[in-house]
């Protein structure tokens, strides 16, 4: 742990050449999950040149004595994070860096978050969304600060000013109350997938048109939506059918969504389909969408006439728990980690709530 490697380099006859020798050259091995990977390469490019202050980025985890988290860990990502620190050589440290890392950002809530210091043992954080390569920066400078001296000490101490006084501007105290929760719940929103819409599409026309033709008996209905928008609504028994006579023109699944409606106990599974193969069709984007009651969530795979829907049929599958009959994945774990909770996009999943604390 960073307290027994802190400890080990002020140990011994070559102590100070252990600290000296640690101190500059620290190397990282950086996990970049998200956004704060941009500030780290930041702080490494010509402008900071982080280099210059004894710290190199490296790719090869057993053989670097730093990991720096940017970003967000979750459930799945947590395993990684553990194994590659469990590789490093001692002596070793961990910075975190960012607002998700430290209490989860902008996700704090959500059902596959994991606070990094809960995986692994953190020697600094570094706060901001997006913190600033000039952050970074200084939080290895204040590791290198601990490697000699053995103590952990903040870069910054802030002192509270009173506004009001520093200002000139006094306001009568009013009693404090914690603000309500700020979410709302709709009890029946309105879904609309296919709300036509009037524009100028000529080749959009003719191809409704022809589609309409090609597909008698086999739709609900056929809609353009916006330019090089179609809806098309299907009864999952022809979902298969229709998705076999669009696939001469239409050669590929972009993404698989499903839309969950509680209120009226059922999901709307949205296949988006495009072309590589013709020129003129490939702008084009059909949406071709079924409903399936939500107690009873079955409805035919396309991963057999698609094959890039099969990975995005997987997802839903875990995200909803919509079942992709014929895709032979079903019942497996694909996505998330074990330990995630069952179908955690479904809207009745219990998200956490904000916990107000009214202080003084």
């Amino acid at each position: 742990m960073g307290s027994e490697d802190v400890e080990f380099l002020h140990s011994g006859l070559l102590s100070q050449i252990k600290k000296w020798g640690t101190k500059w050259s620290l190397w990282p091995v950086h996990l970049v999950t998200a956004c704060c990977g941009v500030e780290l390469a930041h702080a490494y490019a010509c402008g900071y040149d982080a280099e210059r202050i004894g710290s190199l980025n490296y790719g090869i985890c057993r053989q670097t004595n730093l990991i720096i988290v940017e970003g967000a860990i979750t459930r799945k990502m947590a395993k990684v994070l553990r194994i590659t620190w469990e590789q490093m050589p001692n002596p070793k440290f961990v910075i975190v860096m960012g607002a998700c890392g430290l209490k989860g950002g902008l996700f704090w809530n959500s059902y596959h978050m994991v606070r990094p210091s809960e995986v692994v043992p953190v020697d600094y954080f570094v706060p901001g969304c997006p913190p600033t390569p000039e952050a970074l920066i200084r939080a290895i400078v204040q590791l290198q600060d601990k490697i000699i001296t053995g103590e952990a000490k903040n870069s910054a101490e802030f002192k509270e000013v009173d506004l009001g006084k520093l200002l000139g501007v006094v306001k009568e105290a009013k009693p404090k109350k914690p603000p309500k929760s700020p979410k709302k719940v709709e009890p029946k929103p309105e879904i609309v997938i296919d709300k036509a819409k009037e524009v100028e599409w000529e080749f959009g026309q003719k191809l409704v048109e022809e589609l309409q033709r090609e597909l008698v008996g086999l739709f609900d209905s056929i809609t353009i939506t916006d330019v090089n928008r179609i809806c098309i609504r299907v009864k999952p028994d022809k979902l298969l059918s229709v998705a076999s006579t669009l696939a001469d023109r239409f050669d590929h699944v972009k993404s698989v969504n499903v839309i969950d409606v509680p209120h009226e106990n059922k999901f709307i599974v949205e296949y988006v389909l495009s072309s590589y193969s013709i020129k003129e069709l490939m702008p084009v984007l059909i949406n071709l969408a079924t409903e399936i009651p939500r107690n009873d969530p079955k409805v035919p795979s396309l991963a057999g006439i698609f094959p890039s829907a099969d990975y995005m049929e997987r997802e839903m599958h875990e995200l909803f728990g919509v079942w992709f009959e014929g895709n032979p994945w079903m019942g497996r774990n694909f996505l998330l980690s074990p330990d995630t909770p069952k179908c955690p996009l479904r809207k009745d999943f219990k998200l956490e709530e904000d916990k107000y604390v009214l202080e003084g």
